[in-house]
């Protein structure tokens, strides 16, 4: 039986973390080809990504870092929508960013002046203080081109904001942990329950995952899990993660443990939006806990 409850709503005006300042241009460490992609009569610098050609640069934090990416879309129709995915390695973490381009009226590659290229579709990484390394690459089957244009905006942080626990508006199962013997509720995904977050932005949402293990799986998994923006694939995260030594479930579950806890960010634009949450690994499931920023909170409606 499908539970409904009230959220909490974000409110537009949140105290910001960063620092105002604008976005600088990035020159990558190591890079594919530059290529000018010429937008509205104006060049702009990107790198080619493709299957030799990986991106890598090392940068020191705190900064927010603004990938625009681009795909070639030759071969495409006007009317095409095509998805395209980039994966990343942050400090030995690994993940992707899948993107959804069509053909962009108006934009061209100087050199040659013609080849259609696809919208930008950006994405957005937080690095705190300290140095990172950064890799991006494709897959090994993908043969398609794609330009990314790094961005970097530093800046010095305020002070860490204070998250608090916030409930999705609508879920199937809601699942009671202890971690060191302290009490937190997690609401499940997989195939036969699913949850939806509604929320107003701007705002930053923190999800902590936890894999559920049953009695095939041992060691190191890697599980996959999409969110989806008002019915549209935003991201899909790739998490590799162990069972945790401290997380059990609440009440004595013999056919599945808890793995430890992982996490990923979802940046929530302006407006009301409801996220929508698949793991798609088949015969896997997962716990969610959703946190956002104290300053964000507003009243219950």
């Amino acid at each position: 039986m499908r539970k409904t409850i009230t959220i909490l709503t974000i409110i537009a005006l949140i105290c910001p973390v960063w620092a105002k300042s604008q976005f600088s241009f990035l020159m990558p460490d190591k890079h594919g080809k530059m290529v000018k992609i010429r937008i509205k009569g104006k060049d702009w610098t990107y790198y080619k990504l493709d299957l030799k050609n990986p991106l890598e640069t090392v940068i020191d934090g705190p900064v927010k870092l603004k990938i625009i990416t681009r795909l070639n879309m030759k071969g495409y129709e006007k009317d095409d929508k095509v998805d395209y995915t980039i994966y990343s390695v942050i400090d030995g973490k690994k993940t992707h960013y899948t993107r959804s381009a069509e053909i962009s009226k108006g934009i061209e590659l100087s050199q040659s002046g013609e080849g259609d290229i696809g919208m930008g579709g950006n994405i957005i990484i937080d690095l705190p203080n300290g140095k990172h390394k950064i890799k991006l690459y494709l897959d090994k089957r993908d043969k398609r081109e794609i330009y990314v244009r790094v961005l970097k905006k530093n800046s010095k942080l305020s002070e860490k904001p204070k998250r608090v626990a916030m409930n999705p508006q609508e879920y199937t199962n809601m699942v009671k942990i202890l971690v060191k013997e302290k009490q937190y509720d997690y609401y499940r995904v997989g195939a036969q329950d699913s949850l939806k977050l509604s929320i107003i932005g701007p705002a930053t949402v923190k999800v902590l995952s936890r894999l559920e293990y049953d009695l095939t799986m041992n060691g190191d998994k890697k599980y996959r899990t999409q969110v989806y923006e008002d019915d549209s694939l935003k991201n899909t995260f790739l998490l590799n993660t162990v069972l945790s030594d401290v997380a059990v479930y609440a009440e004595p579950y013999a056919e599945k443990s808890l793995s430890r806890g992982d996490h990923f960010y979802i940046e929530v634009p302006p407006g009301e939006h409801i996220y929508t949450f698949r793991v798609l690994d088949s015969g896997m499931s997962a716990i969610l806990k959703f946190y956002i920023p104290e300053s964000a909170l507003g009243n219950t409606p």
